[in-house]
């Protein structure tokens, strides 16, 4: 397969997840160490609303093969090629939300709108540090099912076994990689660039996107919006669902 744009580099292709029936319209993208199997809520609620998603396993994640490269190109390259657009809505997790960001500025008509869910959009080398030895730990020594529910006590049990099964997935090697591959990571003037309806979704507690970086690159793109959702972490698509699910279909139906 050969995606659409101007990448050239060598793909992947991904094992993808289907939610709904019918043509799907919106596109899943998980984030580092997970698994397209972790949208289990928001896609089936999302398709209980007559909308049908994808989503893929990136590259070295879920059922997708490893690469030798995983340089966010190279991870954008395959969404392009295995789950290409126009979409009508991207949704993005984390690194999926960096993916999403480099697929859009890859080509401008991957999708008509986007949904970044705590997006991994600039890194310093201090705070990519800090995120790299935190899921190299989790990856090394995957904490178990009850560990997980413990630490996230809005999760439902099923986001905790798809977790471990995802942790379980995946390897250091992968991690390593691509943060090694992305030693710079600034997609601050992409992000700001897209002409497509763009709305962040913020973690209440120790945030990856942060106001300060929404403030930043607001400036050069107004039409972009943001909002905290209360009481969640990172994972805002396991701590909230409803709420991603909500500013979805706000996003889908205008």
């Amino acid at each position: 397969m050969t995606p659409t744009g101007n990448y050239h580099g060598r793909v992947v292709d991904l094992s993808v997840h289907r939610y709904g029936p019918g043509e799907p319209t919106i596109l899943l993208l998980h984030g580092l160490s997970s698994a397209g199997s972790v949208w289990w809520r928001v896609g089936a609620a999302l398709a209980s609303a007559g909308y049908g998603s994808l989503a893929p396993d990136l590259r070295g994640h879920g059922g997708t093969t490893h690469s030798d490269e995983f340089d966010l190109d190279g991870y954008a390259g395959d969404v392009l090629a295995s789950c290409a657009g126009p979409w009508r809505l991207v949704i993005g997790h984390s690194l999926g939300g960096a993916v999403a960001v480099r697929a859009a500025t890859i080509d401008p008509t991957f999708s008509e709108a986007y949904l970044l869910v705590d997006p991994a959009i600039d890194f310093d080398p201090v705070a990519a540090e800090t995120v790299h030895s935190s899921i190299v730990a989790e990856v090394g020594d995957p904490p178990s099912v009850e560990e997980l529910l413990a630490d996230h006590p809005h999760w439902d049990r099923t986001d905790a076994e798809l977790k471990y099964r995802a942790l379980c997935a995946t390897s250091v090697a992968v991690i390593e990689r691509t943060f090694s591959d992305n030693r710079q990571w600034e997609l601050g003037r992409n992000l700001a660039a897209m002409a497509a309806p763009v709305h962040i979704l913020g973690a209440a507690d120790e945030p990856l996107y942060t106001a300060s970086h929404f403030d930043r690159h607001a400036a050069e793109n107004p039409a972009m919006t943001y909002e905290i959702v209360p009481e969640t972490g990172h994972s805002i698509h396991r701590d909230a669902p409803e709420t991603v699910v909500a500013r979805a279909l706000r996003m889908l139906r205008g």
